[in-house]
């Protein structure tokens, strides 16, 4: 094990602060002394992934802050122990990963690095995240989902996998992040109005964009083909088979390997092929499904039903999260729906 590297993410105007994200402080999702449980929680905001210990436990504590700005999700996480984080593949967004405190030591798009104080990684869609944290390791991390950065370049981007926080070019993201962390008025400006939640994403992604070397997704060019000849109708032929797996095993547990398995694909091909047929994720389009199944079974009334049951019953876990995407889908609350069957 290298030695626990002190962070270098300071406030820009005092070289000697370290950085200390305070506010993040406030938005704490959980604390837990059981890895299976802390794994749990954090793929309720990220995605399933498998952690292990590679040490005899410690009896240190995890933790997770976490807020989300537009598109933009920004957190901390903290094991207590030697761990192995293993993200195989990273669904649909861009992870970016520093350390506050400690090490590890990440394989990011196919690439051994480093990370620490000083050094990070981004790992595109589709890739896999492997890392080993040092026991005092604490992650700093940013979920930048693939559409609303697509939005921004009007095109897909693969991010220079090294993070190098010392680079010139990144100071003013660097700056920008700082602030956001550490001003109250600001986060709660953030916080409650959408439109300055939409500016700020605007303002941190173009940052990152000047600052951290990038490139055309080249699979997503490639895939750019006119329809109903050569890749076009394969990945026509793909999302097919896909959308049919989702269909017949809505109401499991699945991931998205499972669908790039069922679709006969790489989870690479069926990302890419989903963009390019349907414009979304693989992940979205059963979310929907999901939501459209849910939607008629309390439209329905059909005896004993309740907003739960039709939840549990269609594949949400999180009834909070299920009420938030069924609102923001079909512009009613399903409690509304059922209220309105009876």
């Amino acid at each position: 094990m290298r030695p626990a590297a002190a962070s270098s993410f300071a406030d820009p105007h005092d070289s000697g602060a370290a950085f200390a994200p305070g506010l993040l402080r406030a938005h704490r999702l959980f604390e837990s002394s059981d890895l299976d449980d802390a794994r749990e929680r954090i793929s309720r905001v990220m995605q399933p992934h498998r952690l292990q210990a590679l040490e005899r436990p410690r009896g240190g504590r995890s933790h997770m802050d976490f807020v989300r700005v537009g598109g933009i999700g920004v957190g901390t996480i903290r094991f207590g122990e030697t761990t192995r984080v293993d993200v195989s593949p990273v669904e649909d967004y861009h992870l970016l990963m520093f350390c506050l405190q400690g090490h590890a030591e990440v394989l990011a798009d196919d690439q051994p690095l480093q990370a620490d104080g000083r050094h990070g990684m981004v790992c595109a869609p589709g890739s896999r995240f492997l890392a080993d944290l040092s026991p005092d390791c604490e992650q700093f991390v940013l979920r930048l989902d693939r559409r609303m950065l697509e939005s921004h370049t009007g095109r897909p981007l693969r991010f220079e996998a090294g993070l190098d926080l010392q680079r010139p070019a990144l100071q003013a993201w660097r700056a920008q992040l700082h602030l956001l962390l550490s001003s109250e008025a600001l986060m709660r400006a953030v916080q409650a109005s959408p439109i300055v939640a939409a500016e700020m994403e605007r303002l941190l992604v173009h940052l990152l964009l000047a600052g951290q070397p990038w490139t055309d997704d080249v699979p997503l060019r490639i895939a750019a083909r006119p329809a109903g000849t050569g890749a076009g109708a394969s990945q026509a032929a793909c999302v097919r088979r896909a959308v049919a797996h989702m269909e017949s095993h809505a109401d499991e547990p699945l991931r998205l390997a499972d669908i790039a398995a069922a679709a006969g694909v790489s989870v690479r091909t069926l990302l890419d092929a989903f963009r390019r047929v349907r414009d979304e994720s693989p992940m979205q389009t059963l979310r929907d499904l999901r939501l459209e199944r849910a939607r008629q079974r309390l439209r329905t009334g059909e005896d004993g039903i309740t907003v739960a049951i039709a939840a549990l019953d269609c594949g949400f876990a999180h009834l909070g999260r299920f009420a938030q995407a069924y609102r923001a889908r079909f512009g009613e609350s399903p409690s509304d729906t059922l209220r309105a069957a009876g």
